[in-house]
């Protein structure tokens, strides 16, 4: 078995002449132009050898890379992702032209000449997975962004057997700084959790995946500063302490692992892929889709008329996030606005700030949402969107909401 470090969760896992190649982005920037691989990618599609599945652990732009896919020479292999309710990744997956589409529950697996691609859970928000890529020569863990708390990974390890090898979240993404509230847990915390994962899973190598990214623009080591506040390094520690018979790989984008070999520096090298323009899907694709008719709709009518039209397009959404939200719109035609996403066919109540979440949202940005112009994800990650109030709390409560409302505005 070898493992080749693409960059960030893009993982090329190979074992028995088969290449599975997991969450493909190799086209930067990313969520509308504020995020990069960090390092730069020295490499691109085409320095690739070639591979036989793509699986993808879930649809958020670091993890669905529209440009790379759209850019994909071969859109006839087979794709794996995780059986999708919210979040629309098969759909787009069509629409870029695969259309050999493999959906998994959690713990069924796709096999391809004795290579199986199995589906472990997640305990994050909307359609999202892990994988154990298993074959004879053994087994590898790709944990994505996928919480790994330990009753979780003792389950993992009971059902799939050993694993040799695995990548672990680590770097305390620190989203709450984000959205102007302080941080809830410590620091440490993802590199703690990652360590004990891999030491649960009982792997022999562990790698830090799904981290290596940075902000762009004037602002961007300000906010790289603020919000990726762990590193490989930190791994690496934690891994020393509560799981020492773990080897730690110092693996950097384009770096292989092997038994046989160990570590070989820069497998992969070339040219890396022009820029993207945008990596939002209706806007990559250019087919107008909307959530509002022609023309640039007032703030108002968003919440008289589209959004409970599009809600009723898709209630799972609705029942998804499940809770009474008021959205400040700030700017030209703004207002306060309580939308119960319990009631969905109920109207907005305009003026009523009283519901247990709020957020506050610029008219520019609200009214992008509609024309599909922008996701939600782009404002979650771009320092522009302020949680103003939350209860405290488990899923439904804490943040979730506001998670979640990446559901309602794909």
């Amino acid at each position: 078995m070898r493992v080749t470090f693409v960059g960030h969760a893009c993982h090329l896992v190979e074992s028995d002449g088969v290449r599975v190649l997991t969450d493909p982005w190799l086209v930067d920037p990313i969520f509308g132009g504020h995020v990069e691989h960090d390092p730069p990618l020295g490499f691109g599609i085409a320095d690739l050898p070639e591979v036989h599945v793509l699986a993808l652990t879930h649809g958020h732009l670091d993890h669905f890379n529209a440009p790379t896919l759209a850019r994909w020479h071969d859109k006839t292999l087979p794709v794996v992702v995780p059986r999708c309710r919210l979040t629309g990744l098969e759909a787009n997956l069509r629409r870029l032209g695969f259309h050999d589409l493999h959906l998994l529950d959690d713990w069924q697996g796709f096999e391809r000449d004795g290579v199986r691609v199995v589906a472990t859970p997640s305990r994050g928000v909307l359609d999202e997975c892990a994988y154990v890529v298993a074959g004879s020569e053994g087994a590898f863990f790709d944990g994505a962004d996928a919480p790994q708390p330990p009753d979780l990974m003792d389950e993992i390890a009971h059902r799939t057997g050993p694993v040799v090898i695995g990548a672990f979240s680590h770097n305390s993404f620190d989203q709450p700084a984000l959205l102007g509230l302080e941080s809830h847990k410590p620091a440490d915390h993802a590199p703690r959790a990652g360590a004990e994962a891999a030491a649960r899973l009982g792997v022999s190598f562990a790698f830090a995946g799904a981290s290596n990214l940075r902000w762009t623009g004037p602002r961007g080591p300000e906010i790289t500063r603020k919000v990726v506040r762990r590193g490989p390094d930190d791994l690496r520690r934690e891994l020393a302490a509560a799981a020492p018979g773990v080897r730690f790989l110092d693996l950097r984008p384009g770096d292989a692992w092997s038994r046989e070999g160990g570590v070989e520096r820069g497998v992969l090298a070339g040219a890396p892929e022009p820029p993207a323009a945008t990596d939002y899907l209706p806007a990559l694709l250019g087919d107008a889709e909307r959530l509002c008719p022609p023309g640039r709709p007032a703030v108002a009518d968003t919440f008289a008329r589209d959004l409970p039209a599009w809600l009723a397009r898709a209630p799972e959404a609705a029942r998804y996030l499940g809770q009474p939200v008021s959205f400040e719109i700030v700017g030209e035609g703004g207002g306060v606005f309580r939308v119960d996403f319990a009631r969905p066919d109920a109207p907005a109540v305009p003026g009523a700030d009283d519901a247990p979440f709020a957020v506050a949202v610029e008219a520019d940005d609200w009214l992008d949402l509609f024309e599909r112009r922008l996701s939600w994800q782009v404002l979650l990650v771009s320092d522009r969107l302020r949680v103003t109030r939350f209860r405290p709390g488990a899923p439904p409560d804490g943040l979730h909401f506001v998670y979640a409302l990446q559901a309602v505005f794909p």
